[in-house]
């Protein structure tokens, strides 16, 4: 429109790059100040929704300007901090699902916390927001120091979050236990980009790339080799990224985290730091030392830690009774499934990215309206094992089918956007020439029928003497939001697709 200024006129470009970082922070900063004057808690709730739903609008506006358009595409993306942070189709693409996920989980948990945090009200939301920054950083660096930062920040507030029940033994065990974990798989990835930048010389992944493709102080100058230290440096850097997945074998604080922390907690960990964890990967491991001959090792080692993830947890998921030690066992087989394309990344580069962004997002909207439920269940009554849905399907009709789509999506089978995700999984692993990969990973598909049917049956099939559920708007809402999502990304597939095979392309 004329006279109308462009986002690019009014906003300094290189802030671009870290402009929805800098509302949350902001609304961050607002509502811990509120925090202290406001007596009524729940109407700062909305404001912290309101700066997440603004954050993303910056995204939408800024990614759909006409010269950030035209100079991505050239191959000048915005830089900030010195080409640390860096705004690309990548960045945009993750940046716009984390901030989902954390609208979502925001959503849900209104009434949750409302009954169970009377004491730590707004902190739950605030640490949300601090988890969310985190993860912003951590898609949206380049740069080795930076992306641990952004992890750190991450894993720190989650550690919170998971023992936020202060008077709840399982919470503090749940806290107590993903703490101490998490501090060795920290100290493990931190020592394994510590030898990287030994054997490089630098922590900027292009920088990386460059030295591994053309020589260093360690790498022959005579073209990349294997070294002892970088093959030690990428061996602790999975170890420690795996961890953060939830990937086999490092998924074993998952199912304890999982059922002690708090449901609305749970289902965040499910989505925002899983999704970020694994866009840090694509970009160190494509970004930084997708060279050959070190994607051949890499590529193996996640495709190894994808078959062993999918495999145990559906295998371990059909033996359990508690619904959230379920889903946890679910998260890590998903976890796998994602890794397939991560593994593909390495030898068919857009094609596994572009899997991996697809699935991230389609993982995200499933698992979070499932979750929806569980948590209005655990609010309602407690009821967090499998008998406790029995008759769901009379008292909360909505609820029993909406869970049913949500099921049908995670096992993959048309036409929902979980099938559409494996099957872009299955095709970048085709391609990468893991062909076995893939199959595996139709078989676990149907191997994860068992357990997901169990809960479908008991829903619409058993008697139940249970009352109906009461009336959550948020929690109903959310559910709504995600059947809407994984009819709309299914029916709608074709601009996401071009966006994530678009956001692939620059990564590379």
């Amino acid at each position: 429109m004329p006279g109308v200024l462009s986002w690019s006129q009014l906003v300094n470009p290189s802030y671009v790059a870290i402009l929805p970082h800098l509302i949350i922070t902001a609304t961050l900063l607002v509502v811990i100040v509120l925090d202290v004057y406001f007596k009524e808690k729940r109407s700062l709730v909305w404001v912290t929704l309101a700066g997440v739903v603004l954050a993303m609008l910056s995204i939408w506006y800024t990614a759909s300007d006409p010269k950030i358009q035209a100079a991505i595409a050239g191959g000048q993306p915005l830089e900030f901090w010195g080409d640390m942070i860096i705004a690309d189709g990548f960045t945009f693409f993750m940046n716009g699902v984390l901030l989902g996920i954390a609208a979502l989980i925001i959503l849900l948990s209104t009434d949750y916390v409302a009954k169970f945090l009377r004491g730590a009200h707004m902190e739950f939301y605030e640490i949300i927001l601090a988890t969310t920054l985190g993860m912003m950083f951590m898609v949206s660096s380049r740069d080795l120091l930076t992306i641990y930062i952004g992890l750190e920040l991450t894993s720190i507030s989650s550690y919170v979050l998971a023992g936020v029940l202060r008077k709840d033994a399982r919470s503090n065990e749940a806290g107590l236990k993903y703490f101490l974990t998490g501090a060795v798989a920290s100290a493990v990835l931190l020592f394994g980009l510590s030898l990287i930048f030994g054997a490089t010389g630098t922590t900027r992944l292009p920088e990386i790339a460059a030295a591994l493709a053309g020589g260093s102080h360690v790498v022959a100058a005579a073209g990349p080799a294997l070294t002892p230290l970088l093959v030690a440096g990428m061996a602790f850097m999975i170890v420690g990224f795996a961890f953060k997945v939830a990937a086999v074998p490092m998924h074993l604080w998952a199912p304890d985290v999982y059922e002690g922390a708090p449901t609305p907690v749970t289902a965040f960990f499910s989505a925002g730091p899983k999704g970020a964890a694994m866009a840090a990967i694509l970009r160190v491991f494509v970004g930084g030392l997708g060279v050959a001959p070190f994607t051949d090792k890499w590529t193996l080692m996640w495709a190894a830690a994808a078959a062993l993830s999918m495999t145990i947890g559906n295998l371990v998921a059909l033996q359990q009774t508690n619904i959230k030690r379920m889903m946890a066992y679910s998260s890590i087989a998903q976890a796998g499934y994602i890794l397939v394309g991560v593994a593909a990344s390495g030898l068919q580069t857009a094609e596994g990215i572009s899997s991996v962004l697809f699935y991230v997002m389609a993982y995200a909207v499933t698992n979070l309206g499932i979750f929806a439920v569980l948590t209005h269940m655990d609010q309602e009554g407690g009821w967090v094992d499998v008998e406790n849905y029995a008759g769901l399907a009379k008292r909360n009709p909505l609820y029993a089918w909406a869970m049913l789509l949500f099921f049908v999506s995670l096992i993959g089978i048309p036409p929902t956007v979980g099938f559409l995700g494996k099957v872009f999984l299955f095709r970048a692993a085709s391609a990468a020439g893991y062909l076995w990969l893939a199959v595996l990973m139709a078989v676990n598909s149907v191997i994860s029928v068992g357990y997901y049917y169990r809960v479908v049956k008991v829903m619409f099939l058993d008697p139940s003497d249970y009352p109906s559920l009461q009336r959550s708007s948020g929690i109903s809402a959310t559910v709504v939001l995600s059947l809407i999502g994984v009819v709309a990304f299914t029916i709608f597939a074709n601009p996401f697709v071009q966006w994530t095979a678009q956001s692939a392309a620059l990564l590379q």
